[in-house]
């Protein structure tokens, strides 16, 4: 008997021999389960609010998780640190679940050396914008007043002045600045508990610190 479908067959549930009845009844038996191995696919929920926002960037032409294989999206599992296993989308649902607000999608990997065993878990990351350059600074120099965020940057005449930030994801350790600092602000990263806002300053300068991601254009 040979199998319509490639992939790792698990252990048989009968034996030669065995009397089993077949066709297409309800009471067929199960001969033995083969999976899909390479590629594999991730499947994944996720919720109304970012389902929209996707919709709504590939209505201007900037989609970033598409149904046609273009997306890249990247999986770590449950004892790795990183995100190291790239992927492509190739499915998203055509409903929502009401039960639960959420939209299923799945992702396609590669898996030459058979890591990936159907059934495991992991977490998905999936590009939430078309890729762009943005400042980075520090997530120790962030500050919060009540809802507001803000950077302390030295002005040229080396006095300390507040700058109300929003902020994006953290990449490597830096944090997105979305809007609010400029490419040629000096922001205080170092000794910040000792500064206040009006307090003139002898800064030391420091270069920012390479990002292998998003630019980084403020330290």
């Amino acid at each position: 008997m040979r199998a319509p479908v490639g992939g790792r067959i698990g252990d048989r549930r009968v034996s030669p021999g065995n009397l089993i009845p077949g066709g297409t009844s309800g009471s067929t038996t199960l001969l033995a389960t083969i999976v899909s191995i390479d590629p594999i696919r991730f499947e994944f929920t996720f919720d109304e609010a970012s389902f929209l926002r996707y919709q709504r960037l590939a209505k201007d032409g900037k989609d970033t998780a598409s149904r046609d294989g273009s997306a890249p999206v990247k999986i770590k599992l449950i004892d790795e640190q990183d995100f190291g296993h790239e992927g492509r989308m190739d499915f998203v649902d055509n409903v929502i679940d009401r039960a639960t607000g959420t939209i299923r999608g799945r992702a396609q990997f590669a898996n030459p050396d058979g890591l990936f065993t159907p059934g495991m878990f992991a977490n998905i990351r999936v590009p939430a914008s078309i890729p762009y350059e943005a400042l980075l600074v520090p997530d120790v120099a962030i500050g919060s007043e009540q809802a507001r965020k803000y950077v302390l940057v030295v002005d040229a005449e080396n006095v300390v002045r507040p700058k109300y930030v929003t902020l994006g994801d953290v990449s490597g350790g830096l944090r997105v600045v979305k809007d609010g600092l400029a490419p040629d602000d000096r922001v205080v990263v170092n000794g910040i508990a000792r500064v206040r806002p009006g307090q003139k300053v002898t800064p030391q300068e420091e270069g920012a610190p390479p990002s292998s991601g998003k630019s980084a254009n403020a330290g």
